[in-house]
């Protein structure tokens, strides 16, 4: 993979790290895990762990590899989740479960890290609710940089031992990893770079806070695209693949070419509502084996729930709300026309189309993932179930109980990732293995010359199960 970038120019290397060179599988152990002499992680240039340790040597027992991975877990947990810095005024939740099985004593490492004033401790947390927090301290929160770590058994438990990603999926989907790891694909890493520096100074000039957190965490899913090792793993919730291109800031995308071409993008347009459309028609409904995808406990294939659930499916197919609602959806502008809807309702005022289609989105998201008992205090859920109330009555059943309504964006996931990447994406690597392929959830990126061949199957994948043929909007990457 040709890059504009060499890690090594700024990484802090150490005295038991290996070269990236000597970073690649090299065997396969008896237990079946690939072999590693090294793993690179991300931790701040301005912190040189190793002087650090040489000069203040800690009072305890310890492997210095164990410091680099949680000053890395401080980034990188932020760059699955966008929002967790906003929600934890600047620090990183960290499990302290995964954390200890990982390093039993990790309470000297943070304490040593703490009284080093290398970063700050928020020892606020929740029960099962909100764990404690770590953040670098203003000496020195600096741009992550690449450092390798070398023990065996703590990269076996980040690779291969996490709790997070369903293996025998992953392992079906290395078709998909290979084109990551393809040579041709080319990563503009300065440009990379200097894009998120201006995002970085408009989120200033607006009064954002957590600046360089957000520029780190957004800086190391590029790194991951130049590193020798390639992240990919299906997760145990929704069944969805991630890799560093998913976690990608979208502003990034252009900077990335394979064979040095352009990659163009297929998404399905106003997919979320798109992809309820099996639960509106009982056969639908059973084809796609919806229920297996409810992550509810009041549901199981022969309980009450669900012959109840099939009864209201029964009951609300013919409705005129229904009706409409699959018509919008089905057109690809569900979000227009139901914006228009509710300006003829007298709910919402005409205005900017893009400012309309924006609430509209909101009020349908919110409609369809937030807490049945949202609606007594959201205005936005009571707009979507005067206008579509038998839809609604299906939503609701699907969350019903206290705490269960993750269980519709779970369900939706669990069907977008076996329509998107176990049928199309296998289809079309069956069909021709040699059509580059980079998902990112519900779309599919390759090269301009095959687009229209990777239309086709997604259309015909979708038309199959889904009953309809999915609207579909291209971006190229430039």
């Amino acid at each position: 993979m040709t890059t504009h970038y060499t890690v090594g120019d700024t990484s802090n290397h150490s005295n038991n790290a290996n070269n990236s060179s000597q970073a690649q599988d090299v065997e396969l152990n008896s237990i079946g895990y690939k072999r590693r002499s090294s793993l690179t992680l991300y931790v701040p240039k301005k912190i040189d762990i190793d002087k650090v340790l040489s000069e203040f040597p800690p009072d305890f027992k310890f492997d210095r590899d164990k410091f680099v991975y949680i000053l890395h877990l401080i980034t990188a947990i932020p760059h699955t989740n966008s929002d967790v810095l906003e929600e934890n005024r600047g620090f990183t939740p960290i499990n302290k479960e995964l954390l200890q099985r990982r390093i039993h004593n990790y309470k000297k490492y943070i304490d040593y890290l703490a009284e080093r004033k290398i970063v700050l401790v928020d020892k606020y947390y929740i029960p099962d609710k909100k764990s404690g927090g770590l953040k670098f301290s203003k000496d020195y929160i600096s741009e992550v940089v690449p450092v390798e770590i070398s023990k065996w058994t703590l990269i076996k438990s980040i690779l291969y031992l996490s709790q997070n990603k369903e293996i025998e999926i992953t392992e079906g989907l290395l078709f998909l990893k290979k084109w990551l790891e393809d040579d041709k694909l080319e990563i503009s890493f300065q440009a990379g770079k200097e894009e998120l520096e201006r995002i970085a100074t408009k989120e200033v000039e607006e009064g954002l806070s957590n600046i360089p957190e957000r520029f780190n965490s957004r800086l190391v899913p590029l790194l991951d695209l130049i590193s020798d090792y390639k992240s990919f793993g299906v997760d145990t919730t929704g069944f969805r693949l991630h890799t560093a291109l998913t976690r990608l800031k979208k502003e990034l995308r252009k900077h990335i070419r394979y064979d040095g071409k352009t990659l163009v993008s297929i998404d399905i347009v106003n997919s979320q509502p798109f992809l309820t459309l099996p639960l509106y028609d009982v056969a639908r409904f059973k084809k796609n084996n919806i229920l297996s995808k409810i992550n509810n406990p009041l549901y199981f294939p022969d309980s009450d729930m669900s012959a109840k659930l099939l009864q209201t499916i029964k009951k609300v197919s013919n409705q005129e709300d229904v009706t409409t609602f699959i018509k919008c959806v089905s057109g690809g502008n569900f979000y227009e026309e139901f914006g228009k809807i509710l300006q003829n309702d007298g709910i919402l005022e005409a205005g900017d189309i893009q400012n309309i289609r924006k609430e509209v989105k909101e009020i349908t998201f919110e409609s369809i993932f937030s807490p049945n008992t949202s609606i007594a205090y959201s205005d936005g859920v009571k707009i979507f179930k005067k206008t579509f109330p038998n839809v609604y009555e299906i939503f609701q059943s699907i969350k019903k109980g206290r705490g269960n309504h993750p269980a519709f964006s779970i369900m939706l996931q669990r069907l977008e990732s076996e329509l998107v990447l176990e049928k199309t994406c296998k289809i079309i690597n069956r069909l021709n293995p040699n059509i580059p392929l980079f998902t990112i959830h519900d779309s599919i990126a390759t090269t301009e010359e095959h687009t229209a061949f990777v239309q086709d199957i997604l259309t015909k994948v979708f038309a199959k199960y889904i009953g309809v043929s999915p609207k579909l909007k291209l971006e190229r990457w430039e």
